[in-house]
């Protein structure tokens, strides 16, 4: 048994790195759902997306000149408007009213004025319906196209709610394997600083919307790691990235979200508990008052992702939370506590579920405890234990 964790190692250090971006497209418009589109760096598409896949969306592994770009920072926005794609560019510049010859600075501009729009129709939407709940959707890692889960969470949670509040749906370059295991692709580390970018770029938006709201963010799997780089600055990361975050994508000064009661619900999130949220209270800016009013934790002690097959899930990027592995569910809510004990930390375990039997059993409507090993979102709402994760987000 003592060799299966170098085995691993030795073999993923044999892997050809594999980053391909998660190809994003306008989805149909919903009312009451804004839609928001984020590249590897946290950076906003424009609405309809109008960039030319030739040179974004390809790896180019077939161009000798550019087979160094297999980390996740090539295939990038920016890159392909201020580099490669001048026919969009110029298109973007129409159609925002973009005047000068620096790319970059037109790039910049570019995603003020997207910016913009986008906290203008959360607002107006907040102002048509009314409403005192603002609920913002985050999707994990290798998962390409999260619509049909985002829409089975939107009618649960009206449901439950008995109206409709106002949903954000976020779509990030979580990376795909195309059909591959992701495990052998390896992005799963380049997925992770994907998505501490994408989390800071969420803040920008989130940080000025009406702080009246109450403002819930329910993440599955690593979208929890977006979530929480929105809310405060996590310090898990090695020195050289958390001084990245810090001086390159201003984490140090990029305000952080205000409502009055913000929280966070997380479906087997993929990072580790205590590392992370031992933080919470490192707001932007400093010595300001946190705002966080609860964290749900649904935790899943056989999910095969966070758990990494049962042998890893503090290891290799520490999924430990999400698996509560090594009783770090326990640990995390200590820490919390020990924080601000006026936040309320609300566990649920995922762990084991409840079906009928085969109904050619003679006792038709016997029932019995399964393991939930499955990872999908699809597989949380139908466990019976997520009416219990919805009334600790809301009651």
């Amino acid at each position: 048994m003592r060799l299966i964790p170098i085995l691993f190692l030795v073999f993923l250090g044999s892997c050809a790195v594999k980053t391909r971006q998660v190809l994003m497209v306008p989805r149909k418009e919903e009312a009451g759902v804004v839609k928001l589109y984020f590249d590897r760096e946290g950076k906003l598409y424009p609405p309809d997306v109008r960039i030319n896949p030739h040179y974004f969306y390809l790896e180019h592994l077939h161009k000798k000149s550019l087979s160094r770009y297999r980390n996740p920072e090539y295939a990038t926005l920016e890159t392909a408007l201020t580099k490669y794609d001048s026919i969009s560019r110029e298109a973007m510049r129409q159609q925002f009213n973009l005047t000068g010859v620096d790319s970059i600075r037109l790039f910049l501009r570019l995603q003020e004025a997207v910016r913009k729009n986008i906290i203008s129709e959360i607002e107006q939407k907040i102002k048509e319906k009314n409403s005192k709940d603002l609920i913002v959707l985050i999707h994990g890692f290798n998962d390409p196209i999260p619509d049909a889960a985002y829409y089975s969470l939107r009618k649960n949670i009206e449901k439950y709610l008995h109206y409709t509040p106002v949903f954000i749906e976020v779509y990030w370059d979580g990376l795909t394997s195309l059909g591959d295991n992701p495990l052998f692709s390896n992005i799963w580390g380049y997925a992770q600083s994907n998505s501490a970018k994408v989390g800071l770029g969420l803040r920008n938006i989130l940080n000025k919307i009406n702080p009246n709201i109450r403002l819930t963010l329910l993440t599955h799997s690593l979208g929890a790691s977006v979530a929480t780089h929105a809310l405060f600055n996590p310090g898990k990361w090695p020195k050289k990235f958390q001084e990245e975050l810090e001086q390159e994508y201003h984490a140090e000064n990029i305000p952080t979200p205000k409502q009055k009661d913000i929280r966070i619900a997380m479906l087997a999130p993929a990072i580790p508990g205590i590392k992370v949220f031992d933080h919470i209270d490192y707001t932007i800016p400093e010595n300001t008052i946190p705002t966080i009013t609860r964290v749900v934790i649904g935790y899943n002690h056989f999910d095969y992702a966070v758990t990494k097959g049962g042998f890893f899930a503090s290891n290799f990027g520490s999924t430990a939370l999400g698996a509560n592995a090594k009783n770090e569910v326990n640990k995390t809510i200590i820490a919390i506590n020990e924080i601000n004990p006026k936040i309320k930390v609300v566990p649920v375990d995922f762990s084991l579920y409840i079906k009928n039997d085969s109904l050619n059993n003679k006792k038709l409507q016997r029932k019995s405890p399964f393991k939930q090993r499955e990872h999908g979102v699809q597989f949380y709402v139908q466990n019976q234990h997520f009416s219990e994760f919805l009334k600790a987000m809301f009651d």
